[in-house]
């Protein structure tokens, strides 16, 4: 049986979800099948894969090889499941030899910058651009738990957002859809600071539409659009009415919003156990997983560590850089 034969076969039972289809299918036909398909999966060896691996890292970003790397390891290892191979020819990483490649890290930001970010997306679209990074970088909710948040799931009477098992915006294609978050971890509630919860209470306030964050004009927000018009000229800087714009930090993604997120609880000295809860995480150690809890002090310590982080972002901003700014800040600090 070639690989392309069995890929078809394996095809039929992976259960995942749809952007993770999405994103295997691209891998397979662009990658994978163009150079293994036509392969006997008996005659693949671990230095065929390790030169073509090498070959890619030539060509393509570290990550993007990973993930080949790992698809094709995942294919491959079922097919030993099938009883087609004996063992797998894609060896584990510890075990490759060659250059140590510096690990990169993802980009992140603090409060400071983040609410010159927030300032800066409320002049290129509206107050509600800018509520959006502050919530992302105050909760750590991924891109599509944020888009498809309904209202109904903000519990602003105890300051919580609930992410439930369809409350995650998906695009694949080209084509915007409710479903499961990412994993099953991450169907969740999460605690909200209480500035938050103001701020979300006042723009709710002022809107009818059932989605918490839209577009301008109401609709569903697609994240190529919203990086391409907001989100990277906010953070890699540009020149907006006249006005020149440093970059706060040009490697700065959304997701890093996240990993800012959890930098920030780092440092304010909160368990894992508690991080791994409102990320949505499950620890590694299987047995702290499952026994370890939240006690409510933790998570009184940790909303109030966000609160004193807000606050003291709000103590370094200058509305006059901003002008619109103001427009999403309580009443005091706007003054």
């Amino acid at each position: 049986m070639t690989l392309g034969q069995w890929a078809e076969t394996w095809w039929q039972g992976i259960d995942v979800g749809e952007n993770t289809e999405a994103f295997y299918r691209s891998l397979l036909t662009c990658h994978i099948l163009p150079r293994w398909g036509g392969e006997l999966l008996t005659a693949l060896t671990p230095s065929h894969i390790r030169a073509w691996l090498k070959h890619l890292r030539t060509r393509h970003a570290e990550a993007t090889v990973t993930s080949i790397r790992k698809l094709l390891a995942l294919i491959l290892a079922d097919a030993v499941d099938e009883g087609l191979l004996t063992r797998t020819p894609v060896r584990p990483e510890r075990g490759r030899r060659g250059r140590l490649r510096p690990r990169t890290e993802r980009a992140w930001i603090d409060e400071h910058q983040l609410l010159q970010l927030a300032g800066r997306a409320a002049m290129l679209a509206t107050p509600q651009q800018a509520l959006l990074l502050i919530t992302a970088a105050y909760t750590g909710m991924r891109w599509g738990e944020l888009a498809g948040l309904h209202r109904d799931n903000l519990d602003l009477t105890t300051g919580r957002a609930h992410i439930t098992p369809t409350g995650a915006l998906h695009e694949v294609n080209g084509t915007l859809s409710l479903g499961h978050p990412k994993t099953r971890a991450s169907v969740r509630t999460v605690t909200l600071p209480p500035f938050l919860t103001a701020l979300l209470s006042t723009h709710l306030k002022t809107s009818t539409r059932e989605l918490v964050f839209t577009t301008v004009r109401g609709r569903p927000l697609r994240r190529s659009g919203f990086q391409r018009r907001i989100f990277a000229p906010a953070a890699r800087g540009t020149t907006h009415q006249g006005q020149h714009w440093p970059p706060i930090e040009e490697r700065l993604t959304f997701h890093g919003l996240r990993h800012s997120h959890k930098t920030w609880l780092i440092e304010d000295g909160i368990p894992d156990i508690a991080q791994a809860r409102r990320l949505g995480h499950t620890l590694q150690d299987k047995m702290d997983d499952t026994y370890a809890h939240v006690a409510p002090s933790i998570e009184t310590r940790l909303l109030a560590g966000l609160e004193a982080r807000w606050q003291r972002s709000l103590n370094t901003l200058a509305p006059t850089s901003h002008p619109r700014a103001s427009l999403f800040l309580p009443p005091a600090a706007a003054s």
